[in-house]
C-alpha cells in the first residue's frame, strides 16, 4: 500500500515503511496494515509528544524530537519523529519531511546510491542506526549556526549600544531553548533504546556504534547547556548596557534642568508685578542676565567639583 504520504521499501531481510502525514486516512491505513496499539496512533498525531520509548507486543514504539531550521524567519522550532520497530520492519513517521529521514530513503529507492546497501543488504538493526545517525549528524550544524550568531551578538554588545540587539538575543534565546526541548529527551530514550532493542534483534555487530549514538547524544547536551548559558550572559550584559545607556539619558536631562533652574527662577522673581532692583537702571536687562548666566555657570562648577560631569 504505497501513496504520496505513504511509501514503502522492501527487501528479503527488512521493509521500510515512511510516512509523511498524520491525517485521519493514513493513521486508519496505519491500524488496518499494521494493527498498532490505539495509544501509539494516538501519540503520532498532532500536537507534539514527548520523547520516549515503549515496548508493546511484538514491536517498540519510540518518539523522538529533532531541532529544525526556518531559512525564512532564522528560527528553530521542533520536529517529532516516531518509530515502530519490529525484527524486519521499520515505520517511521515525519510530517515536515526532514532531510535526513527523506535522503535516506530516497537513496533506498534508487540502485545507484552510497546508501543503497543499508536496505538492500542490511537488517533493521543497520538501518535503524543509518537514521539515527543521519538525524543526530544533521543537529551538529545547527550548534554551529547558533554559535556563529552568538558571536555576532556579542561583537555588538561591546560595539556601542543598539536598541535593536535585543530582538536578535531573544531571537537566539528562542531557539537555545528549542534546542533544549528537542534534545532534552535524547539522553533517556536512547540508552533505553540500546538496552531494549536487542530483544527484537541483535545489535552485537553494531552495539559500537549505537554506544556512540549515547555519546554523541550527551555532547550535544553539553554543547547546547554551555550556548543557554552564554546566551544568558549575554541577554544580561545588554540588559546592563541598556541600563546603563537609560541612566546616562536621565542623568543628562537631571543636570540640565538643574543648571536651567537658575534661570527660571530668576526669570520668575523680576517678572513679578513688584518693584525688583535694576528696575529703573539703564543696563538692567543685561546686568539680570549675566547674573542668570553666573548662576547656572557656578552650578556648573559644583557638577564638575562632584564628578557627576
Amino acid at each position: 500500500m504505497s501513496s504520496k504520504h505513504f511509501q514503502s521499501v522492501k527487501t528479503n531481510t527488512l521493509e521500510w515503511t515512511h510516512i509523511s502525514s498524520t491525517n485521519k486516512d493514513t493513521v486508519e491505513k496505519l491500524r488496518k496494515q499494521f494493527a498498532f496499539h490505539p495509544l501509539d496512533l494516538r501519540d503520532v498525531q498532532p500536537p507534539i509528544q514527548r520523547p520516549k520509548v515503549v515496548v508493546r507486543d511484538g514491536y517498540l514504539f519510540m518518539i523522538l524530537l529533532y531541532p529544525v531550521f526556518d531559512r525564512a524567519s532564522y528560527e528553530i522550532h521542533v520536529s517529532e519523529v516516531d518509530f515502530f520497530i519490529s525484527k524486519d520492519r521499520l515505520v517511521t513517521i515525519n510530517t515536515d519531511n526532514l532531510a535526513p529521514i527523506k535522503t535516506l530513503f530516497n537513496s533506498c529507492t534508487k540502485k545507484s546510491t552510497a546508501k543503497n546497501h543499508i536496505c538492500i543488504s542490511g537488517d533493521i538493526s543497520q538501518l535503524l542506526y543509518a537514521i539515527l545517525n543521519d538525524l543526530l549528524s544533521a543537529v551538529f550544524p545547527k550548534l554551529v549556526n547558533m554559535q556563529a550568531d552568538m558571536d555576532v551578538i556579542e561583537n555588538k554588545v561591546f560595539g556601542g549600544f543598539d536598541k535593536h540587539l535585543i530582538q536578535e538575543i531573544l531571537r537566539v534565546k528562542m531557539n537555545v531553548m528549542n534546542f533544549r526541548l528537542a534534545m532534552q529527551g535524547h539522553k533517556n530514550v536512547m540508552p533505553k533504546l540500546v538496552e531494549l532493542v536487542p530483544e527484537y534483534f541483535s545489535i552485537k555487530n553494531l552495539k559500537i556504534y549505537y554506544d556512540e549514538l549515547v555519546r554523541d547524544v550527551y555532547e550535544v547536551w553539553d554543547t547546547v547547556e554551555i550556548q543557554k548559558d552564554r546566551v544568558e550572559a549575554l541577554h544580561e550584559t545588554n540588559k546592563s548596557m541598556i541600563d546603563y545607556h537609560t541612566n546616562d539619558i536621565i542623568k543628562t536631562l537631571t543636570i540640565f534642568s538643574v543648571i536651567v533652574f537658575p534661570l527660571t527662577l530668576l526669570a520668575a522673581m523680576f517678572g513679578m508685578n513688584v518693584p525688583v532692583p535694576f528696575e529703573d537702571h539703564a543696563a538692567g536687562f543685561w546686568l539680570i542676565t549675566i547674573i542668570m548666566l553666573l548662576g547656572s555657570f557656578c552650578m556648573l562648577i559644583f557638577f564638575k567639583h562632584k564628578k557627576w560631569l
